[in-house]
């Protein structure tokens, strides 16, 4: 590009997400390509059964004066310095109780033995090591590390900075550490802990670009954020609502972003029919719904039948409409396990007679899947689509790919509170533009609303809540080499081994201990030439 022609910089992806793992040197780079999940060299642990962290990489694109992407650039087309912070504020926050029931009086602080009225007493609960900054390719990490924040008096670090080749920069988050600093204190709430803390965190992801070098022009960047996140051990299953979804849907009703006119069954309708198909490799409900041949949306006959706008296949696409619960959560008569998702949504678990407690598509996916059932679609179905290489997209299309990218392989609801984000993912008033999040948020302000620590809610959230991150069931790699065909016998519990049957309170606290012994659900080769996915890298480390 001519350098001449920039007036301006954006960092990419706008929300980028890192994972926690306890891996003291192991790491690979998230998501980059929308479709494409990550396949790391040597899998998702390092050879001593560690678990690999998830490192997040933003890079920075130029524009021109029309707003016209020219390019990406990189340390050999200007001096890069990187500057991130990163936080966690959940012990001063608020104790978590659902969206609908949010308090803002001190009584409801979490540790509000430390009083809420002493603002420096209450600073001492934030974990707040301050910004780092990194400058030039190949930086190892060593002096950007966020290793002086602390909780109580108690260290907590919470990752580094480092950059690749190209002096992109990579955020590498904490390694799962969560104690409280209180001895004799078990975990007792899946959500709220006194007294504990994790090494989950957000934060600001800025840079000052001189072009051609140290003494070059300076242009301004507009800046990005940062979620680090627990693992995701199911990374080939998308959920059922990405996080991807909501901030589309957020852009779109806020007016940021035009609604397409038509409705394409590929484009639209296809990933609605094979998530919850997806999902039955990894949850149990799913897979008597959808692992059978005749209920399976993506059996060959059926997808096309569904893919079909003609007048003939009307009943078919009617039907599943019929089973899809409607928005909104004020249907008492769809507050059951005969709509479809089987899922929790923002309200507790899930209870016959409280409608919010199920999940609901989006309105908007919702209203094109009506349009689907009408026949009101386009009949556009070629096959799966095969995603494009990131380095075969032109320059135009790769910043919006590295944010899809990212966010689809997060989780959009239920917010109870969620896994990467909770119910704020989903108001307009988180979001200053599409996919881009309100410059006056502080470090810690997105992440601080989630369960403190993060390994009581992700034991207890299990069965229907958020299977494509923390599985339920799943089909472990001895059964997958011995296997013929797939039985439902072959499935075994993801955590089995976790406080087996000794009750939630044990299994929150063994949980805290022993996340990284469980395993990863990948896809591998099915005895019929198919795909399956199939539990790997358990640690032997862990339970077998």
């Amino acid at each position: 590009m001519n350098l001449d022609d920039v007036v301006r910089c954006e960092i990419h992806p706008t929300v980028g997400i890192a994972r926690l793992g306890n891996s003291p040197d192991g790491f690979f780079v998230g998501p980059e390509t929308p479709g494409t999940p990550p396949r790391p060299d040597g899998g998702f642990k390092d050879t001593a059964g560690r678990v690999k962290r998830q490192a997040a990489r933003f890079r920075l694109y130029a524009y021109d004066q029309a707003g016209a992407v020219l390019g990406e650039l990189t340390s050999a087309d200007a001096q890069i310095s990187w500057t991130a912070e990163l936080a966690n504020a959940k012990g001063e926050w608020f104790r978590f109780a659902g969206r609908f029931h949010v308090s803002t009086a001190d009584a409801d602080r979490r540790n509000r033995e430390i009083d809420p009225a002493d603002p420096a007493a209450r600073a001492r609960l934030v974990v707040r090591p301050g910004p780092r900054s990194v400058t030039g390719p190949s930086q190892d990490g060593r002096d950007a590390r966020f290793d002086t924040g602390t909780f109580l008096g108690t260290p907590v670090p919470l990752g580094e900075l480092r950059t690749d080749e190209d002096g992109r920069l990579l955020v590498l988050g904490g390694f799962g550490k969560s104690g409280s600093v209180r001895p004799a204190h078990p975990i007792s709430h899946f959500a709220n802990n006194d007294f504990w803390f994790d090494d989950i965190s957000d934060g600001p992801i800025g840079a000052t670009v001189r072009l051609g070098g140290p003494q070059g022009r300076q242009v301004p960047v507009a800046p990005a954020w940062c979620l680090v996140a627990p693992p995701d051990f199911a990374p080939h299953t998308p959920s059922m609502i990405t996080l991807y979804d909501v901030a589309l849907e957020v852009a779109r009703t806020s007016g940021g972003l035009p609604v397409p006119p038509e409705v394409s069954f590929t484009r639209d309708i296809y990933p609605i029919l094979a998530r919850p198909v997806g999902l039955a490799w990894v949850n149990e409900v799913a897979r008597r719904r959808h692992g059978d041949p005749a209920r399976n949306f993506l059996a060959p006959g059926r997808l096309a039948q569904l893919s079909s706008n003609a007048a003939a296949d009307a009943p078919l696409r009617r039907a599943v409409f019929r089973r899809l619960r409607a928005p909104g959560g004020t249907d008492i008569g769809q507050a059951n396990a005969g709509f479809m998702p089987v899922l929790a949504g923002d309200d507790g678990d899930l209870q016959d007679d409280r409608p919010r407690t199920w999940l609901a598509l989006l309105p908007g996916q919702y209203e094109r899947m009506r349009r689907w059932a009408a026949g009101d679609f386009l009949a556009d179905w070629a096959g799966v689509p095969v995603p494009v290489p990131f380095g075969a997209l032109a320059p135009a299309d790769q910043p919006h790919a590295l944010v899809r990218a990212a966010l689809e392989a997060a989780n959009g609801g239920g917010f109870f509170p969620g896994i990467e984000m909770t119910y704020i993912a989903d108001e307009p008033a988180t979001w200053a533009a599409p996919f881009r999040l309100r410059e006056d948020l502080v470090a810690g302000d997105v992440t601080k609303y989630m369960a403190v620590p993060w390994q009581a809610d992700f034991y207890l959230c299990n069965t229907h809540w958020w299977p494509a991150a923390r599985p339920d069931e799943v089909l472990p790699e001895p059964e997958h080499d011995a296997l013929i065909q797939v039985s439902a016998e072959a499935f075994r519990e993801w955590d089995r081994g976790v406080a087996d049957g000794a009750g939630p309170l044990k299994g929150m606290n063994e949980m805290a201990a022993r996340w990284s012994t469980l395993g990863f659900v990948v896809a591998r080769p099915g005895p019929d030439g198919g795909e399956i996915l199939v539990e790997t890298e358990r640690s032997s480390l862990g339970p077998a």
